[in-house]
């Protein structure tokens, strides 16, 4: 998993005593300060007439899994009608990633050839390596075609062989077919370790992926993209320069490791301009270079994510607040790490054997269920999306929108706004990640309007971890989900206000 990455510059300006934050175009997150608890923080978002922002992908929200995940071959596989159903209410057009660090512990079962030695762990729930079967494919194969999603997949490149690799990038191209976005060597290669524990060096890790794409190339025509690094953005400036048959710049992204003191729901919140203005660089290389710019992996603290803030209504905040930066910053794609708890810690070398303990269904499906994945179960026992899941479906509503220029004046509250325009009609997204205090948002929209729709996205407290409500409904286990409470709000020309309570968020689409 990734590491911090440290901020490079800050990509909001602090305007008079105020400290007002003001943005064009790209989102402005006030810090949060003193202040009565009682007296809502009086903000200002004022959004240009025209649409001159980017639009956002259709894909932007997706999943990745470890490799390891598809040992129950029941997990992707069209039988797994729930799941189904809950992936196509997130997204009916994302994208799936399979890989993690258990790729780099896969093999192809129908390899006949040697392979490295792989260390076992002691007493390992999952012994290595890894086998992919074709069984395990062809079930993907039809998961995603009743998905509608297409699929990141990638290779061994630190334990394999080339000729192992290629056999297996052909066999995932052979049973997925034109759903295959894209194949990746190798996961997190800025990490790996020589045997005296040195570091590889770019030029070395270069010097590996050139020979197995290589030999990928040689026996199937197939979509390659990297270099799916973890918090190295020079390698990814690199890779684009130095390659020239890629289809994608992959990266990954966790905003600290979940065993520092310091990771707590104050500092999710507090949001990360540093990696914002780090993917805006990376962004521009990869528009120059006509690529996708995709996150393949993320979610908020490496190691498995933190309970107690990772798996709370705060992560529903941070998810669709980041989600949406990302995006104005030119990120293209976003898969958020998810999967069972046994497969999540196998991938970071741990042994844990899980049982569905609780006294009601959420808890049993927690118990068994990595700490930050956004979808809790699995196959025998069911499922239900977490706090996480609804600040991404949020987000996602953006999908095919055009951002629109703004302006937001937060004074003080760590409050963030995000404006697009979809056929038309505008949409507002407005996080208020402030903990001490509710704001009450005055919005300039633009041009005449006749009312407000707004849903909600709320919870009981901010570190909930069940019973988040969208639009005053919670998403069934199967993602059967509509709006059950939609509030109407009055526009006085092209004027209109909106209160916040503190931690929480909203979703406005502007009728004409």
């Amino acid at each position: 998993m990734t590491h911090e990455i440290s901020a490079s510059r800050r990509r909001f300006l602090q305007v008079g005593a105020t400290a007002a934050a003001v943005a064009l175009i790209n989102p402005l997150a006030a810090k949060p300060g003193g202040g009565s608890g009682g007296t809502p923080v009086r903000a200002t978002l004022k959004l240009g007439e025209s649409v001159t922002g980017r639009t956002v992908p259709s894909g932007l929200v997706g999943l990745s899994f470890e490799t390891l995940q598809m040992h129950d071959t029941r997990y992707f596989s069209a039988s797994n009608e729930a799941l189904i159903g809950l992936l196509r209410r997130l997204n009916p057009a994302g994208v799936l990633r399979i890989g993690g660090n258990s790729s780099d512990f896969s093999a192809w079962s129908g390899y006949t050839g040697a392979l490295p030695p792989m260390p076992q762990l002691p007493n390992a729930v999952y012994k290595r390596p890894y086998m992919v079967t074709p069984e395990q494919l062809a079930n993907l194969a039809g998961f995603l075609d009743a998905t509608g999603w297409r699929l990141v997949f990638g290779v061994n490149l630190r334990r394999g062989s080339p000729e192992m690799a290629a056999e297996l990038a052909e066999a995932v191209q052979r049973a997925v077919g034109d759903r295959l976005q894209a194949i990746q060597i190798g996961n997190e290669p800025s990490l790996y370790k020589h045997a005296d524990g040195s570091a590889f060096s770019y030029d070395e890790y270069m010097a590996l992926w050139r020979k197995t794409a290589g030999a990928i190339r040689q026996r199937a025509h197939v979509p390659i993209a990297g270099p799916d690094t973890s918090n190295e953005i020079d390698w990814v400036l690199k890779f684009a320069r130095d390659t020239d048959d890629i289809v994608a710049l992959t990266h990954h992204y966790y905003r600290g490791g979940a065993p520092a003191p310091t990771t707590t729901v104050a500092q999710m919140l507090a949001g990360d301009p540093g990696f914002i203005s780090q993917a805006e660089q990376v962004a521009k290389v990869a528009a120059a270079k006509k690529l996708p710019f995709l996150l393949t992996e993320a979610n908020s603290y490496w190691g498995g994510g933190k309970l107690g803030v990772s798996n709370t209504f705060a992560s529903a905040l941070w998810s669709g607040d980041f989600t949406l930066a990302c995006a104005q910053a030119g990120v293209d794609g976003i898969n958020i790490h998810s999967g069972t708890l046994s497969v999540l810690e196998a991938s970071l070398n741990k042994n844990v054997a899980t049982a569905p303990n609780g006294a009601n269904l959420k808890q049993r499906l927690d118990a068994i269920s990595g700490r930050y994945t956004p979808i809790a179960g699995d196959v025998g026992q069911g499922w239900y999306p977490r706090p996480l899941y609804y600040g991404l479906l949020l987000a996602q509503q953006f999908g095919g929108a055009r951002f629109v220029s703004a302006e937001l004046a937060a004074n003080g509250a760590n409050l963030t706004a995000y404006a697009a325009d979809r056929n038309g009609q505008r949409l507002i997204a407005l996080f208020n990640k402030d903990l001490q205090r509710d704001v009450t948002v005055r919005m300039e929209l633009g041009a005449p309007a006749s009312r407000l729709r707004l849903w909600r996205l709320e919870a009981d407290s901010i570190d909930a971890i069940h019973d988040v409500r969208l639009a005053g409904n919670e998403v069934a286990g199967n993602g059967d989900w509509s709006p059950r409470h939609e509030e109407t709000v009055a526009v006085d020309g092209s004027h209109a206000q909106v209160r916040l309570p503190r931690g929480s968020a909203a979703l406005a689409f502007v009728e004409a």
